[in-house]
Order: structure tokens, then C-alpha cells, then sequence
């Protein structure tokens, strides 16, 4: 099973002692690894607990979600193995591994359900938002926002034609380019503080065409499939999958991402 294995990060250790104080930094030190020899061991109901206790302390990073996603794989659990899959993408999503293993995870889904085709342009912007990580693209924004005042005070203080029209026409440049990447950074946080897609968890659902037990059946889906959260009604929510069909579930079916 091709990459099936835990990751090891500098830098979670770094953002632990960051985001704590440095006790809490301890143990979650000691927690991670612990969770992680557990992995090796081949203990992984054991290093499940582990890692969801790290979770619960309010630590995540794209490697703790992806070995606990790795643990539940490995314990025969697809589902859950999917639900962290997922949201390891969310904070890495070019990482290749995670990627590979949600796929392989998904074949153990029984609805084999068919994305709706895309057009050319809307797959070409998505692949393009996801080719930065939140942190980069806001980064990106400030340093070009920086070049854009830096620029704009040139065009004011110089006194060479030549000078005030290039700085002029680059600097209009650079605060568009930092508009736009401000843009994308704030829809990729925006999306992922919503929590708007989700895993049904539950072994079957049956989704209806209203929010009521009474409400018409319109189809099943069973656990493992992703779904987009589009509206809420008490306990119901309003999902729509990849290939197009749409209902009404309970929302206690599912598992935000």
C-alpha cells in the first residue's frame, strides 16, 4: 500500500512549541511521538486515540490529519480514513501522497459517484488557487502591496518623466496582483473555517426532497461520500455531490470537514 506510512515534520514540533505554552509543547511532543511509534507498532486503535487527542488540544496540521487518516485506513475503517484524508488536504492541497491515499481510500466506497464534467477554464482556476497554501498567497498579497507603495511614493517623488510613468503603470500592477491574491487567500480561509463539504459517516442515507422523514426519497448514499453543505434547516442540511444530484439529509449523517 504506496505511501501508507506516518509523516515525520520539523515543523510540526515547531508550531507546537509556537502555538503553547511550553509544557503544553511537551506533551504534545511526547503525545506525537508516542502516536507515531504506536503507528509503527501496528497498535493503530491505540495511535488513533493518540492522535485525536492531539486534534482536541486544538493542534492541526496538514501531517497529524494524514497519519491519523493513515491509522484508520489501516484499521479497516475507509470512512474516517476519507473524513481525514480530506481534511489534510484542505491544509496541504498539493500534497501528492495525500492526494494518492484519499483516492485509494474512496475504492472502498460502494457509490461509485462521477464528478460532473468541469469546463476548461473553472478546473484550470481551481488547480490554480490550490497551487499556494493559504500562508503563501497571503504573503504574496503583502509583498506586492509593499512594491505597489514602494512604487506609487517613487511616481510621486521622482521628477524624471521616463521614472513617474514606469513606476507609475508597475505599481497599478502590483496592488491589482495583491488585490487578487488577498482575493484568494480570503476565499481559501473563508472555506476552510466554513466547513462546508462533509463525509456521510452513517452506512446508508436516504436523501429527501424536503427536510421531513416524510419528505419524497429521492436516492441513498453511503458512507464514505463527500458532499457540499448548500443550506440548513434545523437538523437537515441541504448536500450536493459531485455528479450534480442534490436532497436533503439529517445532519447528524455526516461529519464536517
Amino acid at each position: 500500500m504506496k505511501n501508507l506510512t506516518i509523516k515525520y515534520s520539523f515543523l510540526i514540533l515547531m508550531m507546537a512549541a509556537t502555538q503553547f505554552s511550553y509544557s503544553q509543547s511537551v506533551a504534545l511532543t511526547d503525545s506525537l511521538n508516542a502516536a507515531n511509534q504506536l503507528y509503527t507498532a501496528s497498535k493503530y486503535a491505540d495511535c488513533i486515540r493518540k492522535y485525536q487527542y492531539i486534534v482536541a488540544q486544538g493542534f492541526e496540521s496538514a501531517e497529524v490529519y494524514y497519519n491519523l487518516a493513515n491509522a484508520f485506513y489501516k484499521s479497516g475503517n475507509a470512512t474516517y480514513a476519507i473524513l481525514n484524508y480530506e481534511r489534510a488536504k484542505k491544509l496541504a492541497p498539493n500534497d501528492d501522497d495525500i492526494q494518492y491515499n484519499l483516492d485509494l481510500a474512496r475504492t472502498q466506497v460502494v457509490d461509485n459517484i462521477v464528478p460532473l464534467p468541469e469546463p476548461g477554464f473553472l478546473r484550470w482556476w481551481k488547480e490554480f488557487i490550490s497551487s499556494m497554501s493559504i500562508n503563501s498567497w497571503g504573503t504574496l498579497s503583502i509583498i506586492t502591496f509593499f512594491v505597489f507603495l514602494s512604487l506609487f511614493g517613487l511616481f510621486l517623488l521622482s521628477r524624471e518623466y521616463r521614472i513617474k510613468r514606469l513606476a507609475f503603470w508597475i505599481s497599478i500592477a502590483a496592488v491589482c496582483i495583491s488585490a487578487v491574491t488577498f482575493t484568494i487567500g480570503a476565499s481559501l480561509q473563508s472555506e476552510l473555517i466554513n466547513h462546508n463539504t462533509a463525509v456521510v459517516t452513517d452506512r446508508s442515507v436516504r436523501v429527501k426532497a424536503s427536510p421531513s422523514e416524510t419528505g419524497t426519497e429521492l436516492f441513498i448514499v453511503h458512507e464514505g461520500v463527500t458532499v457540499r453543505l448548500t443550506d440548513k434547516l434545523g437538523d437537515w442540511v441541504y448536500v450536493s455531490l459531485p455528479d450534480g444530484n442534490k436532497g436533503w439529509i439529517k445532519e447528524a449523517s455526516l461529519i464536517r470537514i
